[in-house]
């Protein structure tokens, strides 16, 4: 297997530990999810950024429009899926997470006419049964708002990650300039965050940042697990993330991510089998689904790693007969 895939289902372990560790300190620890998501972002855009130092770069690239944008992408994500989580355990919002496939399939083939491989096809097609299946049997279970949630989560990652595959400073030859970028994207979605919840807490629609009480800013388990979850993975998850669009598109990544449905689960039944976390107790349809994921996943991936193959001799053909 190439190294970049190798890369990318590294990128999904991380999250998938990263996913569990969510839901602990949210749900576990009371901790608000908004400051918690903020304390990161920043945490782990300052040490990339410091790692990115020697890439010229200011404000104004910063607060440009593509940046801004994204960073309304991001934040939408990640509150979205803060408010799934309500309703899911953190291996069904991965297993939800699967939808990305879909939906960046169907938007890339709507917006650059970039039709998948029939082989894709077919595996694209397991693929939606599964997340019917699922979507189904949540919405039975009453986690219909979950999976609302999620799919909202997903479009906009979707989105946000084929404007990243477009965007050309993530193309750039020089490592620290993508460092800078990779932080600039961590740090504009932290000050949109912050704009976004002062102005829901402003109008009632949550609690205030500022609030004198609450477990928010003021609380220093909230800094020290922000901070640790910044600097372990929300910093490094970013930059395998980017990095891996860079090479095999934003549709490539999101088929890797295919694993972190598997991942999570494994990483979930684990920890409940220790007492970390509310041990998941899957019923057959989620086992079921599972299995058609993880099938999708490896013909996909065995689809785009032949196809690679295929490039890869008819260019070595070529320079032969040239």
């Amino acid at each position: 297997m190439p190294r970049i895939y190798v890369v990318a289902i590294g990128s999904a372990g991380l999250w998938a530990v990263y996913a569990v560790m969510t839901r602990h300190v949210v749900a576990g620890a009371g901790l608000d999810p908004w400051a918690y998501a903020l304390v990161q972002l920043l945490a782990g855009g300052v040490v990339i950024l410091w790692f990115g130092r020697s890439a010229p770069g200011g404000w104004a690239s910063l607060f440009a429009p593509w940046m801004l944008g994204y960073g309304v992408l991001r934040v939408a994500v990640a509150g979205s899926t803060a408010a799934g989580m309500a309703y899911l355990l953190a291996a069904q919002s991965s297993l939800l997470g699967t939808t990305a496939v879909t939906i960046g399939a169907a938007m890339a083939l709507l917006l650059f006419r970039a039709a998948p491989s029939v082989e894709e096809r077919r595996w694209l097609l397991v693929l939606v049964v599964a997340q019917t299946l699922l979507i189904g049997f949540l919405i039975a279970e009453g986690a219909g708002m979950g999976v609302v949630w999620c799919m909202t989560s997903e479009l906009c990652a979707v989105a946000s990650a084929l404007a990243v595959e477009r965007n050309p400073r993530n193309r750039a030859d020089s490592p620290a300039a993508r460092h800078r970028f990779t932080a600039e994207t961590l740090i504009v979605t932290s000050v949109v965050l912050i704009l976004a919840w002062s102005a829901a807490g402003a109008v009632g629609w949550t609690s205030s940042p500022w609030a004198p009480r609450g477990r928010a800013f003021g609380d220093p388990e909230l800094w020290a697990w922000g901070i640790a979850a910044g600097l372990f993975f929300r910093g490094p998850g970013q930059w395998l993330s980017l990095y891996s669009v860079r090479h095999i598109g934003a549709q490539g990544y999101l088929i890797s991510l295919l694993c972190l449905p598997l991942l999570t689960l494994a990483f979930e039944l684990a920890c409940g089998a220790v007492g970390l976390t509310p041990k998941p107790s899957p019923t057959w349809i989620e086992w079921t689904v599972v299995a058609l994921i993880a099938a999708a996943a490896t013909g996909m991936m065995r689809a785009r790693l032949a196809a690679a193959r295929a490039v890869s001799v008819r260019a070595g053909s070529a320079a032969a007969g040239g």
